[in-house]
């Protein structure tokens, strides 16, 4: 199976940009009226099979690379990348 080896870096990023592209790969809980209610929001990576290695790299199918790809390009994160062929499927 063809996949990505991902790696992004943050540093140059302010803490709402570094928060916003964290929500948006990674998802996070929403608790509204005073924790009364709670939502579960999904993140990209959440919609994918993937495999999370640390903190800022991941693991993910070639054919599921474009949204992530574009997300990370949008909030200005550095990206390093490498091709991957996985002996089994995620």
């Amino acid at each position: 199976m063809k996949a990505k080896l991902v790696t992004y870096r943050t540093e140059k990023l302010n803490k709402s940009e570094k928060s916003k592209l964290s929500k948006k790969l990674y998802g996070y809980t929403d608790k509204s009226h005073h924790g009364k209610y709670v939502y579960d929001r999904e993140g990209l990576l959440d919609e994918t099979k993937h495999i999370k290695i640390y903190k800022n790299t991941f693991i993910v199918p070639i054919e599921n690379w474009a949204p992530i790809k574009k997300e990370l390009k949008k909030r200005k994160a550095n990206i390093k990348t490498w091709d991957i062929i996985l002996l089994e499927d995620l």
